[in-house]
């Protein structure tokens, strides 16, 4: 077996016990753990949001990476906030801020395309590749918070509204050139 499948295989290992260590330490409520996890899965999933807020007129506010314990909703236990963007959500920004961190995917998917291009085939820089996609991978995924902000102020339906009109121009202009009439 080459050296490079073996830095592969390690990475994946590597992976597979940066998610249950991270699991075990969450669990055991340690400030340090917290904060440490925290700021790793927490600041790639909010940067995106205040960048699509800036970029879509929600004019951000607030920015927060410092975790905080809360009640939860049914008052039995004590869960974890990570993380918060404040930024003033409307129709036509609400769906883009709140599914903000699916664009990370796409930041994973260039990684994961053009890393090797520009690093070199060792063991540190194939850890560090592996690290990479799964904190890119991991902070993609939306919150249930994110949920509701996404499917808030009927942003859903001025997208598909949006979608369909340029479907149906597409289709319809779709023969028409200039200077043909």
């Amino acid at each position: 077996m080459s050296d490079v499948l073996m830095f592969h295989f390690t990475g994946i290992v590597l992976i597979v016990l940066i998610i249950r260590f991270k699991s075990f330490l969450l669990r055991t409520d340690k400030m340090w753990s917290v904060m440490f996890w925290g700021v790793i899965d927490t600041l790639p999933h909010e940067i995106s949001h205040w960048l699509v807020a800036s970029i879509t007129g929600g004019r951000p506010y607030g920015f927060s990476i410092i975790p905080k314990k809360r009640v939860s909703l049914d008052g039995q236990r004590y869960i974890w906030d990570f993380g918060s963007v404040s930024a003033y959500v409307a129709f036509y920004n609400a769906f883009l801020i709140g599914l903000a961190p699916l664009f990370l995917l796409i930041v994973a998917f260039f990684v994961f395309m053009n890393y090797f291009n520009y690093m070199p085939n060792t063991w540190w820089s194939i850890l560090l590749f592996y690290f990479i996609l799964y904190v890119l991978i991991e902070n993609s995924i939306p919150s249930a918070q994110d949920i509701k902000v996404a499917f808030s102020q009927n942003s859903w339906l001025f997208y598909m509204i949006i979608g369909i009109v340029t479907f149906l121009g597409y289709k319809f202009f779709d023969n028409y050139t200039i200077g043909s009439m």
